[in-house]
């Protein structure tokens, strides 16, 4: 460093006292902590039937004249299926499904635009409860 000036390993040197500590917690003020106001009164709007939206709910809808009026399960393609026989129900996914028999070997026999035919039941899922 400089010769002849050296300063002790060890040693601080202050200019200044230390700050004072920060006073205890039930000395530091608050601030005001009013409450909220309470929200306005709820308006009442006159519903027009023009305001009302329609959609079409292929799932909410009633059956279609095609369905059958017994059958065991409402269902959703969830997959295409194309018909491999004659006997086969051939589907694009989203189309709608009236299970009318379930198969042990896992196919369905349904109802889907009028036309009945077998198809693999891991081809679709349940919407019964959409109906409800």
């Amino acid at each position: 460093m400089f010769p002849g000036f050296s300063l002790p390993a060890c040693s601080i040197v202050a200019d200044s006292p230390a700050p004072p500590p920060p006073p205890p917690p039930e000395e530091i003020p608050m601030f005001d902590e009013s409450p909220p106001p309470p929200p306005p009164p709820p308006v009442d709007y006159e519903e027009e039937d023009g305001a009302v939206v329609q959609y079409n709910d292929p799932y909410a809808d009633g059956d279609p004249q095609w369905a059958p009026t017994n059958y065991i399960e409402k269902v959703v393609a969830i997959y295409d299926y194309a018909k491999d026989k004659d006997d086969e129900l051939s589907f694009m996914e989203g189309a709608i499904i009236y299970v009318v028999k379930k198969n042990d070997d896992g196919w369905f026999e349904g109802v889907c635009n009028g036309v009945t035919g077998l198809f693999p039941g891991n081809y679709v899922e349940s919407i019964m409860h959409y109906a409800d």
